[in-house]
């Protein structure tokens, strides 16, 4: 038993091991990092809509959120206190906006 590990084939299959996983390794650890590097500068806005779902403005709201889960909860605190307004966020990343989040919040 402890001869096994002595052979030829287990060192071959040792050296391919560690070639791939090296191999994995290097393919995947630069996507890993470039994840974390494109969300530096997102900014959520809360937008207002009412029954007609036009966008309208409510006076003392507020809009303008860094992080998606304080928007989501303002979303839900604001829909508690106007039940006949919908309301979206706005997802913005480097300029380009997208509406993430339309109604039944």
């Amino acid at each position: 038993m402890v001869n096994d590990l002595k052979t030829p084939g287990f060192y071959i299959i040792a050296i391919l091991g560690t070639i791939v996983t090296a191999g994995f390794f290097l393919a995947f650890f630069p996507t890993l990092f470039k994840k974390r590097i494109d969300s530096k500068s997102i900014m959520y806005t809360l937008v207002v809509f009412d029954v007609y779902g036009n966008k309208t403005s409510l006076s003392g709201v507020r809009t303008s959120f860094q992080s998606k889960e304080v928007a989501l909860s303002f979303a839900k605190f604001y829909k508690k206190q106007f039940p006949l307004y919908d309301f979206g966020i706005i997802h913005e990343i480097n300029g380009i906006e997208k509406l993430m989040i339309a109604k039944h919040i």
